[in-house]
């Protein structure tokens, strides 16, 4: 069974929100830039939980004093890319709700600032707080901060 760790769904609304930002005034197709935001993360996120999965595996070998790569071959790990395709799928999920969100809220502005995905991105900063650890308003300052400069930057990447 596929355990999906709710700091994932965060970060992967986090990390589409700010990349939607980035990329948002740049391009003029809104649903290509979700699809590109989407697919970016979906490959991303199952790459790392592979790799994780991977180092497990070998970890395991070692401690087993099993000779290198033989857990690789079995049905441990292919349970192994399994589970890494169900979290990544489940990041690319959410990072295609968080970028969808992002482009259909971008047109409410206050100069070049996005206003309802700032607010999301500190909102959702303030869940970081519950699951690294630190003080709520200082992660929902922080993304703030890093909303508005993400913003700026897909205002500056817009007009070269």
């Amino acid at each position: 069974m596929v355990l999906i760790d709710n700091r994932y769904l965060v970060l992967g609304f986090l990390d589409s929100v700010l990349t939607t930002l980035v990329l948002g005034d740049s391009m003029p197709n809104d649903a290509r830039l979700v699809f590109i935001v989407t697919i970016i993360n979906l490959i991303t996120a199952f790459m790392a939980e592979y790799v994780e999965e991977r180092s497990s595996l070998r970890h395991i070998e070692r401690q087993l004093l099993m000779r290198r790569g033989s857990l690789l071959r079995t049905s441990l790990h292919r349970r192994a890319i399994y589970d890494a395709l169900i979290k990544g799928l489940m990041f690319g999920a959410v990072s295609l709700v968080g970028s969808a969100i992002t482009v259909l809220s971008m047109g409410i502005k206050v100069l070049w600032i996005p206003i309802i995905p700032i607010v999301a991105l500190g909102s959702f900063g303030t869940l970081m707080s519950k699951y690294f650890g630190g003080n709520a308003a200082f992660w929902f300052i922080l993304y703030v901060i890093l909303g508005v400069i993400a913003s700026f930057t897909g205002h500056v990447i817009s007009r070269l």
